[in-house]
């Protein structure tokens, strides 16, 4: 810790000199020193403004995931973006005469989405990778031996396209999601502490727009907690938080117990980062052009945009936020994964467990009983809708057959945009970080 850091945290704090001075029980001198870097900060030092002003944290399991990621490329061939950007076969890929966006074309395998529009080809070719569709395209990533970092450096390669072709390209969205590990060591944090402290008035940010729901829902008689979620910034700006209890979101969607999702994902928390248009280019410009790790920017970004404060009982503020400061410390310890998910029918299973396996086995049983075949005929004559083989189509094709077969598996090497550490620092940070 440098001086400016040390004048930084007292100005946060709205301490003088002095107060300072007396709450590490040192000369003020001394602060004046240090923040005039007239001296250094010693280990001794260091260790008890971290105790003092609760500085460490970092006990929390975090997990850092790629959510929801939309890139379009100007261009007028939906086959080229398939196999030259996401490395996989095109003729795997569904056609439908149907899009989203002001698009008319979707071309899709399974959750994973190209979007086209022939009558306008200044729209360009979309990609949108929802969640789902993140795990899916991971497992592609994984068979190439490819990490998130070479898919977005693929993006910047010179001649993708081959022929010399230039091709205008732009992320317009990426959400990060940071899932909070159900703790064995310690206290998971409260979400509602941190709504608390924003409503007393213990939170800096930059962000203008603040926002929360919970409450519950009746749903099949029960009284269901929908648990909390925290909205900073409007989801028009080019970056939203939104923090929530995922365990209570994944309790509803199941229609489990919050013990039982808890159980079944150990996750308590989710911390989501969305990025949209000139934040998501520059995110993934500073990553590219700096060597740090998407999960260092994702935590700066969190710290950067909050500061939370814990006070006395005159409301009076006395250092940073001990358990808000473990939740961003935890961050720093974080890990971005890759969790390659194949398209399941999971959803499907479920919704036959909880409405329609009961009455299948009653007819099971009868026909048990009375020596008929009543339910297997049924099923045989049942006719499929079109959305219900595309299902089994995509459920049922193997990885192998997804891949470029002329393209081997090496992966790509990623190659350093020439820029100045100075560039960066000021033409990107500045933004990124405001």
């Amino acid at each position: 810790m440098h001086g400016k850091e040390v004048k930084k945290l007292r100005t946060q704090l709205g301490l003088t000199q002095q107060t300072f001075a007396e709450k590490m029980a040192i000369p003020r001198t001394v602060v004046s020193k240090i923040e005039n870097n007239h001296r250094p900060v010693s280990s001794t030092l260091l260790a008890k403004l971290k105790e003092n002003f609760h500085l460490d944290g970092g006990l929390l399991t975090m997990e850092a995931k790629i959510d929801f990621l939309r890139v379009r490329f100007q261009i007028s061939s939906p086959d080229l973006v398939i196999e030259k950007v996401l490395r996989m076969d095109s003729n795997a890929f569904m056609y439908k005469d149907y899009g989203f966006y002001h698009y008319t074309e979707t071309y899709c395998f399974s959750e994973i989405f190209i979007f086209f529009n022939p009558n306008d080809i200044h729209m360009g070719v979309m990609i949108e990778l929802r969640g789902q569709g993140c795990r899916e395209y991971e497992l592609i990533l994984e068979e190439y031996k490819e990490s998130w970092s070479h898919f977005f450096w693929r993006l910047y390669q010179d001649n993708l396209f081959e022929d010399g072709l230039i091709v205008d390209t732009k992320i317009t969205r990426i959400d990060i999601a940071l899932d909070e590990k159900l703790s064995p060591f310690s206290s998971n944090y409260d979400l509602y502490e941190l709504k608390e402290k924003y409503e007393q008035g213990l939170v800096d940010t930059t962000f203008r727009n603040f926002d929360f729901r919970g409450g519950f829902v009746q749903k099949n008689g029960k009284t269901v907690n929908k648990g909390l979620s925290l909205y900073f910034g409007s989801r028009q700006s080019p970056m939203y938080l939104n923090f929530y209890q995922k365990d209570y979101e994944l309790a509803k969607k199941e229609e489990i117990s919050v013990e039982q999702a808890q159980e079944k994902y150990g996750i308590k928390n989710r911390y989501e980062v969305r990025l949209a248009d000139e934040k998501a280019y520059l995110f993934v410009e500073y990553l590219l052009s700096t060597g740090e790790t998407l999960e260092w920017v994702v935590k700066e970004l969190i710290d950067t945009s909050l500061k939370v404060y814990d006070c006395d009982k005159e409301g009076t503020r006395i250092s940073y936020s001990k358990n808000w400061r473990q939740v961003i410390e935890s961050m720093q310890e974080l890990r971005l994964t890759i969790k390659g998910e194949k398209p399941n029918y999971e959803k499907s299973l479920r919704w036959l467990s909880n409405y329609l396996a009961p009455t299948l086995k009653k007819i099971w049983l009868i026909d048990q009983t009375l020596g008929k075949n009543e339910l297997m005929e049924r099923i045989q004559q049942a006719k499929l809708k079109e959305i219900d083989e595309e299902a089994i189509l995509t459920i049922t094709t193997s990885l192998r057959e997804l891949l470029i077969q002329e393209t081997t598996a090496t992966g790509t090497t990623p190659e350093r945009i020439s820029v100045t550490k100075e560039e960066i620092e000021q033409l990107l940070a500045s933004y990124l970080f405001i």
